[in-house]
This record gives structure tokens, C-alpha cells and sequence, in this order.
């Protein structure tokens, strides 16, 4: 390879996102069926000593284009789609995903997809798994009279 060759090589590589994820369901143990169900997730992308976040290095697209992410969550059993959300994402961000609980109650799984519009290779992918309760449940306490 030619010493262009590298530098444009290392030059994208510099520029690739290398992001982290962690996720939580908020109030996790106290979701009913029917109710929104809301996750949190961070993001934190690794700089590696740059001072800002640029464009995508795509020297053949006509003019400058930057980072378009995509955050879904998916029921893969019934094959459904239940959030979706565009993100923008610098450094760190936090996101909140609504959606609602299924009709009936059980441990129902979910995956959270987090995809970018811009470079192949970098989607993620993380399972989770929501405990949802009855509604009305021996959790509330009723009163009786």
C-alpha cells in the first residue's frame, strides 16, 4: 500500500465511532401491563484525544454529511416495532425511550437496537428483559371495606 493509502486509512479510522451503552429501565420493578415503560440509556463515545466530533469521513459524498444515529426497541417475538428515536450524539448524551406494556403480564424481552445512518459495522445491539405485573396486583395494596 501506498503512504496516501495508509494515511487515508488511518485518517477513517480515527474518525469511526467507538460508543458505549448502558441501559436501565426506570421503576423496573414496579411495571403493570398497559402502563409506559420507560428506558433510560447513556451514551458515551471514545474521543481517544480529539478535541471535537467532525463530519463522517466520506471524501466521495458530495458534500459534508454528519452522523445520523437511530435508537429502536423491538419486540422480536411478535415482530414488532415499539419506540423509535432519532439521537444526536456528540460526547455523552442520555435518552429516554417510552413505550407502552404489553396487555398481559409475564417477562416479556426486548431488544434495543442502536444504529448509525452514516458507517456500516458500528450498530449495536443489546437484549433486556422487562417483569411486568398485573394490573391492580397484590403490589398496590387495595383497601378493603
Amino acid at each position: 500500500m501506498s503512504d496516501s493509502q495508509l494515511t487515508d486509512i488511518a485518517r477513517f479510522c480515527s474518525h469511526f465511532p467507538n460508543i458505549d451503552i448502558s441501559c436501565e429501565v426506570q421503576d423496573g420493578d414496579n411495571v403493570r401491563a398497559r402502563e409506559d415503560i420507560t428506558l433510560q440509556v447513556t451514551l458515551e463515545r471514545d474521543v481517544e484525544g480529539r478535541t471535537e466530533v467532525g463530519p463522517v469521513d466520506a471524501p466521495r459524498y458530495p458534500k459534508a454529511k454528519d452522523e445520523g444515529w437511530w435508537m429502536l426497541v423491538g419486540d422480536t417475538k411478535t415482530n414488532q416495532l415499539v419506540a423509535i428515536k432519532r439521537v444526536s450524539l456528540q460526547r455523552k448524551s442520555r435518552v429516554k425511550l417510552d413505550f407502552a406494556a404489553p396487555a398481559d403480564a409475564g417477562k416479556k424481552s426486548y431488544t434495543l437496537y442502536f444504529m448509525c445512518d452514516s458507517y456500516l459495522g458500528c450498530d449495536q445491539e443489546y437484549s433486556l428483559t422487562v417483569d411486568v405485573k398485573e394490573v391492580g396486583g397484590p403490589d398496590e395494596g387495595s383497601e378493603r371495606e
